[in-house]
């Protein structure tokens, strides 16, 4: 719909302007309102850039420590400082910290761009706040990345007070070194990380390139990485490494254990064992009996202890097929050129990053070439000065100010200093003047005069510059590249699962569960009596003392709660949630009661959640062991009886009374 304004108004220029002689499309305007909007949203927040392969707030975290002076041979900064001056002259939008802990992490990065010292997370836990953190830029950061400073293409910060980068002049290109990964309106990037001496290899012979991951995870050979490498998305198999042991035990047989290393992107140890938990209930893996944890700060590592007599191999294929031992990592080469998102494959980046950086060495060259032609004007002047010390004496004690001797020094006929000489001879000392080694100008002449021959011929030769490029990328290679942390593995024989289909649960003996109720303890019985029949997908609903409510798996064993405290009620979800309960407790000078449904008991996890106002306390009515059939191979059947339980006094922990299974309403 368009709009059509009647009104008349007056431009600042006092030309009057009639309104209704202007029609805007109102869609029109939206459409572009947000295209403005998404671009602002792509270029300078979420994509990297395809020249120097940083986002906005990851150049200026860089420049801001350069600036400070954080030389990775000199001290750490208390990485809260950092934040401070980032967030104070250069990225007033929010906090800066986390991109610092992206550019710090050893175990997200090929190469740190920062080194920080102190807790800066894992894989698991994140980093530290920014007051107990220090950092400093690493030295590749510092000879790669901010090198050359002088020629940074700059604009004003967001008040207008400073001058910020638009981009580094890196060496290599970096956006493939460590991956990106953003999401802007409408699009979004996953670019994977490369080694260094690969990136060069393909800047140099233009090599193709696969990714290399930092947990050192093996990658698949199969289409999904062959497309990446044509295309610059596709999706990437990586798969942890295994070692098969064993177990050994005081009595029994050992039980073989597979041991995982190397994990996929993304994966850590707790998210793979609350995998394999999930897995184990819905009776797609079997023959599992512990799941290990044993990180450590040289890494991940997930031990899977299998039961004795257990198929490995089965085990191991089973486990690569359910969990995130073996996954797919989503690649999407997407980066921003001229202030537009372009989608490349990994050696088209690579070309178009090479015309950019013969560019950037262009602006290098010539602005070496200015400096050192004016250095040669200086030192020429410098030299005929010591031809002629008696008259440039003369001509300075005549004149009757600064700006008069640089007149006279310039006007003399016998002297003829250009301005920029006479300024570089009224500035020194008269001393140093009379002294001035002649040999060491001389030598210093023809040093310039020959730095400026080969400048020119970089400057003016495209060919000259694609050798000093190629050259510099390899002494990068040599000192900063290592080998490959992801193997190029054949495609391995996977286990064929149907998408959704759950295998039948294995037959296996039950658990029984013995429940401490005064210290809040569980504990694996044998059976008989006051033991709780438990399948391997059943779940045990807790409420303990001070209203804390718990769903535990069925082989859960050890203290319920962080602190020992009693327990009133655990019994099976399955039994619980058909049921309905009154929970009676005191609150204050006030006794009260909530009706509540068993359905809504079991909509808890295994971290709980409090049931009761804070500084409540449930009553206690009591809860008998219900009759559970014990199944054992050496016995009958035998139905366990229910335990009554004797009239005790009211005590410090609340009114007991004789034995009520439930309240029923």
């Amino acid at each position: 719909m368009a709009r059509r304004d009647t009104e008349k108004t007056i431009r600042p220029d006092g030309v009057v302007v009639n309104m209704s002689e202007i029609s805007t499309s109102l869609s029109r305007q939206v459409q572009e309102d947000y295209l403005a909007y998404s671009m602002a949203v792509l270029v300078g927040r979420a994509i990297p850039s395809l020249t120097d392969g940083m986002k906005p707030v990851q150049r200026r975290i860089l420049a801001a420590m350069r600036n400070l002076g954080l030389k990775p041979d000199g001290r750490y900064m208390k990485s809260a400082r950092v934040e401070g001056e980032v967030m104070g002259k250069y990225h007033p939008h929010g906090s800066s910290y986390g991109a610092m802990v992206t550019l710090a992490a050893p175990w997200n990065n090929n190469l740190p761009l920062i080194d920080g010292h102190g807790n800066w997370g894992s894989s698991v836990d994140p980093a530290a706040s920014s007051r107990y953190t220090e950092c400093k830029l690493s030295p590749f950061s510092w000879d790669c990345l901010l090198d050359d400073n002088e020629t940074w293409q700059t604009t004003a910060n967001y008040d207008g007070t400073l001058q910020e980068p638009v981009e580094l002049n890196v060496k290599i290109p970096t956006v493939l070194l460590n991956g990106q990964d953003g999401i802007g309106v409408g699009f979004a990037t996953k670019i994977p990380p490369h080694n260094l001496r690969d990136i060069c290899d393909a800047v140099v012979n233009g090599a193709p390139l696969t990714p290399s991951f930092p947990t050192q995870c093996d990658i698949v050979d199969d289409e999904g990485l062959k497309e990446y490498q044509q295309t610059g998305s596709g999706t990437i198999r990586c798969r942890a490494k295994v070692e098969l042991g064993k177990q050994p035990r005081s009595r029994g047989k050992d039980r073989p254990t597979l041991t995982f290393t190397n994990l996929p992107p993304g994966s850590n140890p707790e998210k793979l064992g609350e995998q394999i938990k999930s897995e184990l209930e819905k009776g797609r893996l079997d023959s599992i009996a512990e799941v290990i944890d044993e990180s450590d700060r040289s890494g991940d590592r997930v031990t899977v202890v299998a039961k004795p007599g257990a198929d490995v191999t089965l085990v191991q294929r089973q486990l690569y097929a359910y969990t995130d031992l073996d996954t797919k990592y989503s690649a999407k080469t997407l980066v921003i050129e001229n202030l537009k998102p372009v989608e490349l494959s990994p050696n088209q980046l690579i070309a178009r990053w090479k015309t950019w950086r013969l560019d950037v060495l262009e602006r290098k060259f010539t602005h070496e070439r200015d400096l050192k032609e004016t250095r040669l004007e200086v030192v020429t002047g410098l030299l005929k000065a010591i031809d002629k010390i008696d008259l440039v004496i003369k001509t300075i004690r005549a004149a009757s100010s600064p700006k008069e001797a640089l007149i006279e020094l310039v006007s003399n006929r016998s002297l003829k200093f250009t301005s920029e000489q006479a300024r570089a001879i009224l500035e020194m000392k008269l001393r140093s003047l009379t002294n001035l080694d002649s040999e060491e100008l001389l030598a210093e002449c023809t040093d310039l005069e020959a730095r400026l021959e080969t400048l020119k011929d970089l400057i003016a030769n495209e060919k000259t510059r694609k050798a000093y490029m190629v050259k510099e990328i390899k002494a990068i290679g040599v000192r900063y590249g290592e080998t490959r942390r992801s193997e190029i593995i054949n495609p391995p024989e996977t286990l064929r699962v149907e998408k959704g289909a759950a295998r039948p649960v294995a037959t296996a003996k039950p658990k029984f569960l013995q429940i401490d109720t005064k210290k809040g303890i569980i504990s694996h019985a044998k059976g008989p009596r006051g033991a709780l029949l438990m399948e391997k997908t059943d779940k045990l609903i807790a409420i303990l003392e001070n209203g804390t409510l718990k769903k535990l798996p069925a082989n859960f064993k050890g203290a319920i709660g962080a602190e020992y405290s009693t327990v009133l009620l655990a019994k099976k979800e399955t039994d619980v949630a058909t049921r309905k309960y009154l929970l009676v407790f005191v609150f204050g000078d006030w006794l009260k009661a909530v009706s509540i449904e068993g359905a809504d008991l079991c909509k808890v996890t295994s971290k709980g959640k409090n049931i009761m106002p804070v500084g409540a306390k449930l009553i206690y009515f009591g809860e008998g062991t219900y009759a559970v059939p014990w199944v054992s191979s050496r016995k009958k059947k035998v139905e366990l009886s229910p335990q009554t339980t004797k009239t005790a006094k009211p005590g410090a922990k609340g009114i007991q009374l004789a034995h009520v299974e439930e309240v029923t309403l």
